[in-house]
């Protein structure tokens, strides 16, 4: 058994990670004490779904929280319909992207505190940073993990003053992440565009030669 396969497995026996959570190809397990939320405020939202693309479908696929009210700590996961690979140079691209993504989407300040590449058997990039809402400060965790065709994007806000002692159990549930790959369909190559556009243009031209003879036809 590898490292983080025990690892996991310690830490679901001690009680530090909960029931594993199956939804829309991924699985995990969150920490200890999430639990779904009422789905019908979250419907269709955007919230944490953060893409490198801005024209990439996205959206939220689950919420939980480990209570209710201003103390509590919320984890979101969205589905993104690209590709991330996580790599070094897509480090920087993503914590943009995530400052954009509260900004202009959700219209909140999130301050950058670090940005990591982490490796393992899904690679992730994490942007940690703070911000304030509703006069709380709130500390908010965003890892994009790899995946090829779709990946998924994990976000977790909880009050400052909790996030130390949420941290580890965190980090160790997106240790247990795994998300079916999807090959999405590439653009089609120029040759065969190119034969399709002359196949439409000749059925184009045949319909337009029957048509003027049928013309001529009738006005004789």
């Amino acid at each position: 058994m590898s490292p983080s396969l025990l690892a996991a497995g310690l830490l679901v026996l001690s009680g530090a990670l909960g029931s594993e959570l199956r939804r829309d190809g991924y699985q995990f397990r969150p920490p200890e004490g999430f639990h779904m939320v009422r789905w019908e405020q979250y419907a269709g939202s955007r919230a944490g779904a953060v893409a490198l693309e801005a024209d990439a479908p996205r959206a939220l696929s689950a919420a939980l929280a480990d209570g209710e009210g201003p103390e509590a700590a919320t984890l979101l996961v969205s589905v993104v319909e690209r590709g991330f690979s996580a790599s070094p140079s897509e480090r920087d691209d993503f914590a943009a992207a995530v400052m954009q993504h509260f900004q202009r989407e959700l219209g909140l300040t999130l301050s950058p505190e670090r940005v990591e590449r982490l490796g393992g058997a899904v690679p992730r990039v994490e942007v940690l940073g703070t911000l304030r809402e509703a006069g709380q400060v709130r500390t908010v965790l965003v890892a994009g993990l790899a995946s090829e065709g779709r990946h998924a994007v994990v976000a977790v806000s909880a009050p400052a003053v909790r996030w130390e002692e949420l941290e580890p159990r965190v980090r160790e549930s997106l240790e247990t992440f795994r998300l079916e790959a999807t090959t999405a369909p590439g653009p089609a190559p120029r040759r065969l565009l190119g034969a399709l556009a002359g196949a439409l243009a000749g059925a184009l031209v045949a319909s337009y030669t029957a048509w003027r003879r049928r013309r001529v036809r009738q006005g004789s």
